[in-house]
């Protein structure tokens, strides 16, 4: 529901994907997007290399792929190209470092509750070492192997 006076509209988007490989039947009826298909296919084809989007230009002028868009246009295209991979470039890298940082804060949360339950599976024997390791685990909510693993760091 809409608050009074507020208008909406609901819009539903078809996707295709038209890359060359996938032959979708509306590269057959628009040459333009097909051409563009295939432009973008040569520029992923070079992709290792550092001029990748310069050599798919010349290679699709070559073989009158865009020709005329691409004559006229070329360094724009290259520009626009650059600065997408750029982006997309700068958002994996951004991605990494979460991930990374994900990984360190998990370790390090990892670490301190491992302080704490050895803490607390060291204190239980003390208070109670007639307790058996299985008694501990289920009275702290752990594993047996890490009441076994404790009492041998500590001797206990």
């Amino acid at each position: 529901m809409n608050p009074a006076g507020e208008n909406s509209v609901e819009l539903k988007v078809k996707v295709i994907n038209i890359n060359s490989d996938k032959a979708h039947e509306i590269l057959d009826k628009c040459g333009i997007l097909k051409e563009y298909s295939l432009f973008i296919s040569m520029v992923r084809k070079y992709s290792d290399e550092e001029s990748a989007i310069k050599k798919a230009i010349k290679e699709c002028i070559e073989k009158g792929i865009l020709a005329d868009y691409l004559k006229r246009k070329g360094s724009e295209v290259e520009n626009m190209l650059i600065a997408e991979y750029s982006y997309e470039e700068d958002m994996q890298v951004k991605q990494e470092e979460a991930r990374q940082e994900g990984i360190w804060q998990g370790r390090r949360e990892g670490r301190q509750e491992g302080i704490i339950l050895s803490a607390d599976i060291f204190q239980m024997v003390k208070k109670n070492p007639d307790l058996t390791n299985v008694q501990i685990a289920e009275n702290l909510g752990c594993s047996v192997e890490d009441v076994e693993s404790t009492r041998k760091m500590f001797s206990i």
